[in-house]
């Protein structure tokens, strides 16, 4: 594993542990009142933003946050804590008989993994084509 890469590990990590003690203790305050369901799409969505800025800037290096980056951020946190996250939770609690709040952390754990590459790959990817010389395609001057 490259010193980069590691480096990068870690800050999402870090970063990662701030955003989950904040979904874990509004799911935890929030599921009685408002279901489970409902209490999940409230506490990841806070998480989200926090992990959203906080990530873009520290841990993937991004000089600015965009639109681009925001939209990208939000279609991957809609397929892996709206979707994934909720299956994985209803698979361990429902029909694997675990209590509630493992079945909260196991499912964070399916999420944790499509998020670091989604967020590695799509959101903040290193490089893009065009960064890269070899790869760029030539500039074209037109007869004036």
């Amino acid at each position: 594993m490259s010193l980069p890469l590691l480096r990068t590990l870690i800050r999402f990590g870090t970063v990662g542990v701030a955003n989950t003690a904040i979904d874990v203790a509004l799911f935890w305050v929030l599921h009685a009142p408002l279901g489970i369901f409902a209490a999940n799409f409230l506490s990841t969505s806070a998480g989200m933003t926090f992990s959203f800025l906080v990530n873009g800037r520290h841990t993937f290096g991004a000089t600015r946050v965009t639109a681009r980056q925001a939209l990208l951020f939000l279609a991957t946190n809609a397929f892996t804590m709206w979707l994934l996250q909720p299956l994985l939770m209803y698979a361990a609690f429902e029909v694997g008989a675990v209590p509630l709040m493992l079945a909260k952390v196991i499912a964070l754990g399916g999420s944790v993994v499509g998020n670091f590459l989604l967020y590695r790959y799509v959101v903040w990817p290193r490089e893009r084509v065009t960064d890269v010389p070899e790869l760029r395609q030539p500039e074209v001057s037109l007869p004036v």
